[in-house]
C-alpha cells in the first residue's frame, strides 16, 4: 500500500504532466517521438489513478498491474529518444513486450512467494533501461546538455534505486520481511512511488524542451520560409536581366561545440546574438539574411567580387573583436563560404550547397577565413 498523500500527489502530477506534454509538446510540433512520449505520460496517468483505486479497494493484483505498467512507461521514454535520434531500430516492441509481460505476470503472482522476486527483477531491468536512457541523452551532444540534465539526473537516481533493490533483496534473504510488511516490499514500494514522482517531473522538463526544439524538415516547410521566397525571386529576376553580381554567403561560428562547453547556456546565447548582430551590421542593407540555428547565417548579397572581399574581411575582424563583458577569454571566429552565380548558377539550392561546402573547407583550413567556390558546378 502507498501513502495516501503520495497517491494524491502522484495523480495530480501525472494528470498535469500529461496535459502539458500533449498540449505544449505533441500538438505544438507533432512527431513520432513526441507521440510516443505523450503515450507514455498518458499511460502513467491512467496507472496512477488505478494505483490509488487499488489501495482504496485493497486489491493486490490491481496494485501489482499498475506498478508494472508504471515501470514500463520509462522504457517508452527511452524508445522515444531513439526515435527522435533516427535510430534504425527504435525497439518499440521491446517496451511493449516488457510492459505487457510485467502487467500480466505481476498481478498473477501477487500475494505469492514469487511476487517479491519478480517485482525486484522488473525494477532492476527498468534501471537498465534508465542507463540506456542516459546513453541516448549523451548522444544528443553538448548542445542539449542543459535540456537533458533533469532526465539524466532522474535516470541516474533510478539506477541507484535499482541497486538498492538488489541490496534490499539480499538482506531480505537473510532477514525475511524485515520491513514489517507481508511480502517484504515496503521499501521497494516507497522507492517506486518516489521514483515515479521525481522521474515524471524530470522527464516532462527534458522531453518538452526536446519536443518543442525539433524543427520540421519537409521540403514544403523549407519552401515557405521568407528568405527562400525572396531569394528565389531575386535570383530569377537577376537571371532574366543577365545580372551576375549576386552571391550566397554561408557564415558560421567556428567550433560552436567547444564554445557551448566553455560557456553557460546564457553566455553562449549572448555570443550567438552578438555574432548575428555583427553580420547584420557589417553587410549592406540590401543583403537578405536568414539566421539558421544559433551559429550560422546565410546571406544573399548583390555585389561584384571586388566589393565582397572587403566586406568579408571587415566581418571576420568584427566577429573576432573581443567582448569586454565576456567572463572567459576565448577568441571567437567565423568561417565563410562564398558562392557566386557566375560560377555556380542561379539555382538557390545549388548556391547554398556550394557555399556550405566552401565554408566547411574554410573551417578545415583553420577558420577565421573565407573560401570562394572557384570551380563551376556541373
Amino acid at each position: 500500500m502507498i501513502n495516501s498523500s503520495i497517491g494524491v500527489v502522484l495523480v495530480a502530477l501525472s494528470t498535469v504532466n500529461t496535459a502539458v506534454i500533449i498540449g505544449l509538446g505533441f500538438f505544438h510540433r507533432p512527431s513520432r517521438a513526441s507521440a510516443i512520449w505523450a503515450f507514455a505520460f498518458t499511460l502513467a496517468m491512467i496507472t496512477s489513478y488505478g494505483w490509488v483505486a487499488a489501495d482504496a479497494r485493497g486489491s493486490a493484483a490491481l496494485r501489482a498491474a499498475c506498478a508494472a505498467v508504471m515501470l514500463g512507461c520509462t522504457v517508452f521514454i527511452w524508445v522515444g529518444l531513439r526515435v527522435r535520434r533516427g535510430a534504425p531500430r527504435p525497439y518499440t516492441w521491446v517496451a511493449a513486450v516488457f510492459t505487457i509481460v510485467c502487467a500480466v505476470a505481476m498481478p498473477v503472482t501477487a500475494g505469492t512467494a514469487v511476487f517479491p522476486l519478480l517485482f525486484r527483477v522488473a525494477f532492476v531491468v527498468t534501471g537498465v533501461f534508465a542507463a540506456l536512457t542516459i546513453t541516448e541523452l549523451v548522444r544528443l551532444g553538448p548542445r542539449w546538455r542543459h535540456e537533458t540534465l533533469p532526465l539524466a539526473v532522474a535516470s541516474a537516481g533510478f539506477i541507484v534505486f535499482s541497486v538498492i533493490a538488489i541490496v534490499d533483496g539480499i538482506l531480505q534473504g537473510f532477514r525475511p520481511y524485515a520491513d514489517d510488511t507481508a511480502d517484504g516490499l515496503g521499501l521497494m514500494r516507497d522507492l517506486n512511488s518516489m521514483a515515479s514522482i521525481v522521474y515524471s517531473a524530470a522527464a516532462l522538463i527534458t522531453l518538452l524542451l526536446l519536443a518543442r526544439a525539433d524543427t520540421p524538415t519537409s521540403g514544403a516547410t523549407i519552401a515557405q520560409t521568407p528568405f527562400r521566397a525572396v531569394a528565389e525571386d531575386r535570383l530569377r529576376r537577376a537571371q532574366a536581366a543577365g545580372d551576375r553580381w549576386w552571391c550566397v554567403l554561408d557564415i558560421r561560428l567556428d567550433d560552436p561545440v567547444d564554445l557551448r562547453e566553455a560557456f553557460s547556456a546564457t553566455e553562449f546565447a549572448r555570443i550567438s546574438d552578438r555574432f548575428a548582430r555583427d553580420v547584420s551590421a557589417v553587410l549592406p542593407p540590401d543583403a537578405d539574411l536568414e539566421r539558421q540555428g544559433d551559429d550560422a547565417v546565410v546571406v544573399l548579397l548583390p555585389r561584384p567580387e571586388g566589393a565582397v572581399r572587403p566586406l568579408l574581411s571587415r566581418l571576420l575582424d568584427q566577429v573576432a573583436t573581443p567582448d569586454p563583458t565576456q567572463p572567459i577569454a576565448v577568441r571567437v571566429s567565423a568561417s565563410i563560404g562564398w558562392a557566386s552565380v557566375d560560377t555556380v548558377g542561379y539555382d538557390l539550392d545549388e548556391l547554398l550547397d556550394a557555399a556550405r561546402g566552401a565554408g566547411v573547407q574554410a573551417h578545415r583550413s583553420g577558420g577565421d577565413r573565407w573560401e570562394r567556390v572557384m570551380t563551376p558546378v556541373s
